[in-house]
C-alpha cells in the first residue's frame, strides 16, 4: 500500500482532532455485491489481530483479510475525499 503526500496531510489532520497518538485508521475487507472491497474507518485503538503499518507518522490498521487486497492500491486524497486507487476487479458486477 503506497499513500499520497496529500492524503497523508489530511489522514494527519484527521487524526490530529482524535488527541490520541495511538488513533489510526483502520482498513478492512467488506463484502459487496460485486465481491469484498475495502474501507477505511478512524480508530482509537488498533483491534485484535490487525497489523499495524505506519506510513510517514500515519498509523493503519490492516485487517488480516485486506492485507493481500492492499497489493498495488494507492490511498489518494481528492475533491470527493478519500479514495483507493489501483484495486483489483474481481470481475463483473451486478
Amino acid at each position: 500500500m503506497k499513500v499520497t503526500p496529500i492524503a497523508i496531510e489530511e489522514l494527519s489532520k484527521v487524526l490530529a482532532e482524535t488527541n490520541n497518538p495511538q488513533a489510526g485508521i483502520r482498513v478492512f475487507a467488506q463484502q459487496g455485491c460485486c465481491g469484498p472491497g475495502l474501507q477505511m474507518s478512524l480508530e482509537e485503538n488498533i483491534s485484535v489481530g490487525d497489523k499495524m503499518v505506519t506510513i510517514d507518522n500515519v498509523n493503519f490498521f490492516v485487517e488480516e483479510q485486506a492485507e493481500s487486497m492492499l497489493e498495488g492500491v494507492t490511498v489518494d486524497y481528492g475533491p470527493q475525499g478519500f479514495r483507493l486507487q489501483g484495486m483489483k476487479r474481481s470481475g463483473g458486477c451486478c
